[in-house]
């Protein structure tokens, strides 16, 4: 039996990643109430509708007061002031400070006309403090205070009707709290991608089955879901499509119409039971089939209207490995974040690490901080089937031996792919 499978030459990795790049698009906006916004990219600029602070404030609880009234002021001349009034958070003082006189007042309380300075309640000396005057009536000074110590101006972060967040930035939970305090109780961000996950062969059934002679679970939908949401997208598990041409076509047609993005797991290589290739040509385009890299050679890009279709390897780690390298930053751009790619770590090797052929080679392992020698060690997990998933559970990285070279020496220093930092995170 033949399916009339088309060969086409295998790619670098680097080429493969600026390929589907290039058909990656930002995705629109939508509008969600601001909590929801957290750790995504905004699509428009962020103004106050006041000024923030929008009152002159104090910064400690203390005395408001004239800081010309201190000047003089030491241990060998201790001035006095009268003691008019306290003030708490959310009030305000009706008169005035005058000379001579100061306000009882708390962290965040509006400062009173007339005080333009907040001495520290530790720097003073408070006389006449009692129940039925919990103010003091007379405080003394010792040292003298610096004009506007201790407050928080009006309008000293933002002025109404400023740029305060532009679009494009990613908000972090500080962000949160200043759209809040500018009154944006909801927000224009990239919305999130959806992208559809299948997985093609006659062979799967779903994880509630006890699998039979010749079966196995369907793994590859779920980890490639959990991946997709882990990098911010929402996944829709449509399930498993038999190894038939007709049923995979229909499954893709159909997933295309209404996601951003399309993943079949299976199906990828040039076997006789393999379509995945026949019906993206079909369908669309077909930009690349093969990749020079390990676990996953067999790594098919199709554009089928306008809709990024990736097949991906069928077997279960090698899936996650072609997710990981070549479509995560893709997930990432559609959101509109800068960073796209995971940092990459140096560490020396705990063992050798040697591959079987001249393809990029990318070893599950699992890195740590020595501290003695202040270095990172990396340690290659022991089974590096592509079958295996365990491998990628215990693993915090991947690394990374390049093509063309037969390995690498224990204690020889190379390159880890983080799995457990995200991008844009200096390490």
């Amino acid at each position: 039996m033949s399916n009339h499978y088309e060969t086409s030459k295998t790619i670098g990795v680097e080429e493969a990643i600026d390929t589907i790049l290039s058909f990656t698009k930002i995705l629109d906006s939508e509008r969600v109430p601001m909590l929801e916004a957290t750790g995504r990219v905004l699509a428009q600029d962020i103004v106050s509708d006041i000024d923030i602070a929008p009152f002159s404030n104090s910064a400690m609880d203390g005395f408001a007061l004239k800081a010309g009234n201190t000047e003089q002021a030491s241990l060998q001349n201790p001035v006095q002031l009268k003691v008019i009034g306290i003030i708490g958070a959310g009030c305000v003082f009706e008169g005035v400070v005058q000379n001579g006189e100061a306000l009882r007042i708390m962290t965040g309380a509006m400062l009173p006309d007339g005080a333009d300075t907040v001495i520290k309640i530790e720097d003073v000396e408070v006389v006449g403090e009692s129940p039925e005057c919990p103010e003091g009536t007379q405080i003394i000074l010792t040292k003298s205070v610096e004009h506007g110590k201790n407050v928080r101006e009006k309008g000293e972060e933002v002025q109404a009707g400023e740029l305060l967040i532009k679009a494009g930035t990613v908000l972090n939970a500080a962000g949160i709290g200043l759209l809040a305090a500018t009154g944006n109780p909801q927000v224009e961000i990239i919305r999130r991608p959806r992208v559809a996950i299948m997985s093609s062969g006659d062979e799967l059934v779903d994880p509630s089955v006890l699998p039979g002679p010749g079966q196995i679970r369907n793994s590859n939908c779920y980890s490639l879901a959990a991946a997709v949401k882990a990098a911010g997208g929402l996944p829709n598990i449509l399930g498993v499509v038999k190894d038939n041409k007709d049923e995979i076509l229909a499954a893709i047609q159909n997933a295309v119409a209404d996601h951003d993005m399309v993943f079949i797991s299976g199906g990828a290589a040039g076997g006789d039971y393999d379509f995945t290739y026949q019906v993206l040509n079909e369908l669309g385009t077909v930009h690349f089939c093969k990749v020079n890299m390990r676990p996953g050679k067999a790594q098919t890009l199709g554009i089928v209207e306008n809709t990024i279709v990736f097949g991906l390897a069928g077997n279960p780690s090698a899936a996650m490995v072609g997710f990981e390298v070549l479509l995560r930053p893709a997930l990432r751009k559609m959101q509109g974040y800068k960073k796209i790619k995971r940092p990459v770590t140096r560490a020396c090797l705990t063992t050798d690490a040697f591959k079987p052929d001249f393809r990029r080679f990318y070893i599950r392992a699992y890195m740590e901080h020595d501290r003695e020698s202040d270095e990172y060690r990396v340690t290659p997990a022991e089974r590096q089937s592509s079958a295996l998933l365990s491998a990628l559970q215990s693993a915090n990285c991947l690394v990374v031996l390049q093509e063309g070279v037969e390995g690498s020496a224990k204690n020889e220093n190379v390159a880890c792919l983080r799995l457990d930092i995200d991008e844009g995170i200096e390490i």
